[in-house]
């Protein structure tokens, strides 16, 4: 009984098409001569003074629209809305053509989004002092933090505030746009790792440097070029079982991608409740930055689940028990008095730590689409969805948790992925035994050399020539073995191929036709 539904139909010239336009509705155009007039197919909810719109409904915009028309009702009946700080070394606000970004300097789509709900402040990177009108801080790729900025960011937490960090070891957005000659010209991009592992070694987790998560499970195909495409297993694509499922923040999303993203490690100090969000499955492992970037990646023997966001809550510690730290200026009493701050919550805080900012990039989590001339962002995933999440929980709202993350429903082929998945550990398997083999046969070619005089360093003795010629064979030896472990897997994907074709084309058509016939026969006789 508080919710009137009205439906209009604005034809040419009349009142309706007016309103239409005066709300923004973006029109469609029917007649390329104009003579059969627009259409306009929009929703628009009006409470009061407030008002919010949803321009032109398209099919791509189903998986969506029950979140967008809740996110309407929401926007108009509320009258004060929480603020939002924006913290990062990356240009996520955009600012004109910045050289560090794409799009002309275009603001990030998570930032837009968070916009459309909350008020947003820009809080710069070298600040003191955390606002106390923030609500929630976003903080983005914090690296070259100073520790005058994570002692802010210490304090901001025991007052209370509500924190959501992404850093990463590997930032890949951090790079781009920049080119040689911009470099030249003195514009270097922000560095690209980055941690907050001095703040959180106090609440007993930390992210390691240098390492990445990893897990062949859940690799992405990316292009190696000449028209090859290759699995990442640091670059990873998180389906529903990696995600977790009992919480209400997390519950619904199932699509979420991690291009290069670190791991939380430890165990949290008392007073502390930990809940695990994103994590790879019991096979995951930690790799070398660059052997990720490279895409050579080692697995190793042993293997274990890696986490990739954490929710802490309860009650932190300080990570600068001697107070703020020592700045030039400051050396009287009543300076340094001035400076203290707490040294635990005031009350009880919540940090969500994600080991990743990668994600929250454009092009890693948005595509751009024309419609009917008009520019449209849609998901490539549910990144956005896991952003917006998190921060409609740390603003103390749950009215649209779990209504962002209906996006297309996807089942990969479990089992396909498991075959590719073996095949993985084999070739590694294989690939590792001839590089060990190459060492080997190197190491004692050098030692026979070194046993001849210098006058016969250029020709190759019996004993070399024996050993050139077995490392040959050993080589081909196991270049046969791997091809046929690729012989093996193309062979087992086939046959599955070929026994679920077998079961769509003929089983089912056949037990559809038992059916009819037996039932057929039944009527009969009970006629």
């Amino acid at each position: 009984g508080r919710l009137v539904v009205e439906e209009f139909d604005p034809r040419p010239d009349s009142d309706e098409e007016e309103w239409a336009q005066r709300y923004g509705l973006h029109p469609q155009s029917l007649d390329p001569f104009g003579a059969g007039g627009d259409l306009y197919f929009g929703i628009v909810a009006v409470s009061g003074n407030h008002e919010s719109v949803i321009p032109i409904l398209d099919e791509s915009m189903e998986p969506r629209l029950e979140y967008l028309v809740t996110r309407m009702i929401s926007e108009v009946v509320t009258d004060k809305k929480a603020t939002v700080g924006i913290m990062s070394a990356l240009p996520v606000n955009g600012g004109g053509g910045s050289p560090y970004g794409r799009g002309g300097g275009r603001k990030w789509a998570f930032v837009s989004e968070i916009e459309k709900l909350y008020k947003v402040e820009n809080v710069a990177m070298d600040v003191d002092r955390i606002p106390d009108g923030i609500d929630t801080l976003v903080l983005v790729h914090p690296a070259g933090i100073s520790d005058k900025a994570l002692y802010a960011l210490d304090q901001f937490v025991l007052r209370g505030g509500h924190l959501l960090a992404f850093t990463d070891p590997l930032c890949v957005a951090s790079q781009e746009g920049v080119s040689p000659q911009m470099r030249q010209m003195g514009m270097r991009p922000p560095a690209m790792e980055s941690d907050l592992n001095k703040l959180t070694k106090a609440w007993g987790l930390e992210v390691p440097a240098g390492k990445v998560a990893a897990d062949e499970e859940v690799a992405t195909m990316l292009q190696a070029g000449q028209g090859r495409a290759v699995r990442n297993p640091a670059w990873l694509s998180l389906q529903g079982k990696n995600i977790n499922r009992q919480d209400v923040a997390t519950s619904a999303l199932s699509d979420i991608m991690l291009p290069f993203a670190g791991a939380v490690s430890g165990t949290v100090s008392n007073g502390i409740q930990r809940t695990d969000l994103l994590f790879t499955g019991n096979d995951g492992f930690l790799a070398d930055t660059f052997a990720a970037r490279t895409g050579k990646i080692d697995i190793p023997d042993q293997r274990q689940r890696e986490v990739m966001a954490v929710r802490l809550t309860g009650t932190f510690r300080t990570a600068f028990p001697d107070g703020r730290p020592a700045e030039e200026g400051k050396t009287n009493a009543v300076e340094q008095a001035k400076a203290e701050g707490l040294s635990e919550s005031a009350k009880p805080g919540v940090v969500v730590l994600v080991a990743d900012a990668d994600m929250l990039a454009d092009r890693f989590c948005m595509r751009d689409i024309n419609l009917f001339g008009q520019t449209l962002r849609q998901p490539l995933n549910e990144n956005i969805s896991f952003v917006l999440n998190m921060v409609e929980q740390l603003c103390g709202s749950d009215a649209l948790i779990g209504l962002r993350s209906r996006n297309a429903f996807d089942r990969p082929f479990d089992r396909v992925q498991e075959l590719e998945k073996q095949a993985a550990f084999k070739w590694q398997a294989e690939e590792k035994r001839l590089n060990e083999k190459l060492k080997a046969t190197q190491e004692r070619l050098a030692k026979l050399q070194q046993a001849r005089g210098d006058s016969q360093s250029l020709t190759l003795t019996p004993e070399q020539e024996a050993e050139v010629k077995k490392f040959r064979e050993e080589v081909f030896q196991t270049q046969q073995a791997l091809k046929e472990v690729r012989k093996n897997l193309r062979s087992d994907i086939e046959s599955l191929g070929m026994r679920l074709k077998l079961v769509n084309i003929a089983l089912v058509p056949l037990l559809v036709a038992l059916f009819g016939i037996a039932r057929g026969l039944w009527i009969r006789k009970t006629r």
